[in-house]
């Protein structure tokens, strides 16, 4: 199974221990918080894959709205805890924000198999050139069941490769730049099996052979991906790592 960081918060963080046990014994790595600013805080300077949350997180006038954590980082998969009488307030969210509703009291077995459903999705991080075409791709992918998210600058990306646990690196040729060389050998020492593919257009070609050299998987061509092929080679770098492809 795949290691991911999931984020917790809650009011009594002290009862939420028992559930943190049941994640860490299967390989997953738990933070708790009490509130939604610490939760903020938390998610600038980590990468959390899953968040178990109430629609309003402890703190500030009234509480903090959840969805503030999916603007710091849009990939977050969300949970939300419906406690008694909440009925309403998790009928005005969007299916689209959030993968599930869980209720109080836990169903430990239940709230297992949806963190691990989650999971079990192809999980990419995207390095562009410009973040708007990033956020387009994720998108696309975010369409065909995948978990992606994308690194405004290559500084940020080593950090977040460094922290995560990605299937696929999809980096434009056109930021690894000069020095692609230097960031594959960065990848290559912090995620020795992570699956590297160069997105190329005519202007950076001439980069392709080197970084291919130095251990990219593979490149395909913008600025009109082709999706399929994609997907295709997202799933055999996966079947690699004993994954299960996307459906």
């Amino acid at each position: 199974m795949r290691r991911a960081n999931i984020l917790i918060v809650d009011g009594r963080v002290d009862l939420m221990e028992p559930l943190v046990q049941v994640f860490e014994s299967q390989g997953y790595s738990v933070t708790t918080v009490e509130d939604g600013g610490s939760a903020i805080r938390l998610l600038k300077r980590k990468y959390f894959e899953i968040a178990i949350t109430p629609p309003r997180m402890p703190g500030g006038n009234g509480g903090l709205d959840f969805r503030v954590l999916k603007y710091l980082s849009p990939s977050l998969a969300v949970i939300i805890v419906n406690s008694r009488g909440g009925k309403e307030e998790t009928e005005e969210i969007a299916e689209s924000e959030i993968e599930a509703v869980v209720d109080r009291p836990f169903n430990v077995k239940k709230l297992l198999d949806i963190v691990n459903c989650i999971i079990d999705k192809p999980s990419i991080l995207i390095a562009p050139y410009r973040v708007d075409d990033g956020e387009v791709l994720r998108n696309i992918l975010a369409e065909r069941k995948c978990r992606a998210l994308v690194a405004k600058n290559g500084t940020e990306m080593i950090d977040m490769v460094r922290e995560g646990d990605f299937d696929v690196l999809l980096i434009d040729a056109n930021m690894a730049g000069n020095g692609g060389s230097e960031v594959l050998d960065s990848i290559r020492k912090a995620k020795p099996n992570l699956g590297v593919v160069v997105m190329v257009d005519y202007s950076s070609v001439r980069v392709v052979k080197d970084l291919l050299e130095k251990g990219a998987s593979t490149c395909i061509y913008k600025p009109f991906l082709n999706i399929e092929r994609l997907l295709r080679v997202i799933e055999e770098l996966r079947g690699k790592k004993g994954l299960t492809p996307p459906q």
